[in-house]
């Protein structure tokens, strides 16, 4: 029996209070910096209106050795007056976080785990719960399902999410280079480059440097999506505010690490990186577009690749995206998926078959128009959304739970090879996974979010 206690910390403030032992715990892992406390409470701050933070905390003679940071809310059924009260990760989206998960200390991480869901299984009430964007390889997705799935009182739906392409050196940064499908453009566009004035390769993780250099950073990124309704990732003023927060906070933390590419006296091209322990996260970027025949992208990446080997990185992850540049350099990948539990109440049940209709109706959309007027349909929400923000008054409506055209249809499927650990199997119509483990239906929505 574990000796472990579990203390709930829930209220508005409950991130807030939580701050210090939460920053210390996260600095014992290496996981990834979207369960940092820096990431959460921005997040809280900006985009969580409508959740409660209800925060599970494992404690070790009162010392903390992890936690699970969920989101409480009540949400209304449609054309009825029963609401479901559901509980999510917090800090999903918007901001497009991957791997969220249980944040523990490495000796105590299948322990927490155990205690936190045992506890989410007999001491507390709820309709639905939503875990979205867990790694695929995380131990506690098939620690979750086997728990809950032995209870008659729950049922359980798996899909998958999101390909997350990956680079890991095991014999460095030569034999990558060398592995790469870009290693010949690469080395020629990166001499073209270096001869020019100014040429400069540099990294910017300083909490008084890296505002100006988010501020290059968005420049470069939102001018590739002019006349495409703006980014998704930056395309309203919440959005760029949010950033604008957040890169400060994890420069404190030593999570942030930009990198620029400079010649002829301006900024060419910026990633937006992450960095904790021996990982590194490639979260965005934007280039030059009037540069564009330079491919001063493509040499950024490169000599990022090159510095984070050099550095003792084992891991470049890409993060979510099928991009091709991405699959140019990576050598395996890591995948994300979407876990949901649900009690057996009525509730639960009118949420699960409104689910459904959303996705059958989804479907049916994308099927009957033809790819043209898809393509409009997307500019003209991207850019409508992207003008409202500009309003006097605008508030944010990307709250995650808001728009159901923001998230990729909730497509059930039988049992996948996504998650061979696991052996699950579930009581609904299977699902066709495209090459990269996403549902066929979930295709055009996939590719659209990639330009986070």
């Amino acid at each position: 029996m574990s000796m472990l206690r579990i203390k709930e910390v829930r209220g508005i403030d409950a991130v807030e209070n939580l701050r210090e032992e939460w920053q210390t715990l996260f600095s014992m892992t290496d996981a990834s910096p979207f369960l940092s406390w820096e990431w959460i409470s921005t997040w809280q701050r900006w985009f969580n209106s409508a959740q409660i933070p209800y925060i599970l905390c494992a404690q070790s003679d009162n010392t903390l050795v992890g936690l699970l940071a969920l989101g409480e809310e009540q949400r209304r059924l449609p054309l009825l007056s029963m609401r479901v009260r559901r509980l999510s990760f917090l800090g999903e989206d918007p901001g497009s976080a991957d791997y969220l998960d249980v944040l523990s200390l490495p000796e105590y991480q299948s322990e927490a785990a155990s205690v936190i869901f045992d506890h989410l299984m007999y001491n507390v009430t709820f309709d639905v719960l939503d875990l979205d964007s867990i790694s695929a390889e995380s131990p506690n997705l098939p620690l979750l399902i086997q728990k809950f799935g032995a209870r008659r009182k729950f049922r359980h739906r798996l899909t998958p999410r999101f390909v997350c392409p990956q680079v890991k050196f095991e014999s460095g940064w030569t034999d990558i280079l060398k592995k790469s499908k870009r290693a010949s453009n690469f080395k020629r566009r990166l001499q073209q480059l270096r001869k020019l004035e100014g040429f400069e390769y540099r990294t910017i993780t300083h909490p008084e440097e890296v505002g100006d250099a988010f501020e290059r950073f968005l420049k470069l990124h939102e001018a590739r999506w002019t006349g495409k309704g703006g980014s998704d990732a930056t395309g309203n003023a919440i959005l760029k505010n949010f950033h604008r927060d957040v890169v400060k906070r994890w420069a404190h933390a030593g999570l942030l690490w930009f990198e620029e590419l400079w010649a002829e006296g301006a900024c060419r091209a910026s990633i937006y990186g992450l960095n904790n322990k021996q990982r590194y996260y490639y979260y965005n970027s934007g280039y030059d577009q009037t540069w564009k025949s330079k491919s001063p992208g493509l040499v950024l990446l490169g000599l990022s690749l090159e510095n984070a080997a050099r550095r003792g990185i084992k891991i470049y992850d890409f993060l979510r995206g099928d991009e091709t540049y991405k699959f140019d350099w990576a050598t395996t990948t890591d995948k994300t998926a979407d876990i949901q539990i649900f009690s057996q109440t009525l509730p639960a049940s009118l949420f699960i078959a409104h689910k459904r209709a959303q996705t059958t109706a989804h479907v049916l959309i994308k099927a009957l128009l033809p790819e043209s007027a898809k393509g409009l349909l997307h500019r003209w929400k991207r850019s409508r959304k992207h003008r409202a923000s500009k309003q006097p008054g605008y508030e944010s409506h990307d709250h995650p739970c808001s728009d159901v055209f923001k998230r990729l249809p909730k497509a059930n499927h039988e049992k996948s090879s996504l998650f061979p650990q696991t052996g699950i199997l579930n009581n609904h119509s299977p699902v066709r996974l495209s090459k990269n483990h996403v549902p066929v239906e979930s295709t055009l929505d996939f590719n659209e979010k990639r330009n986070r």
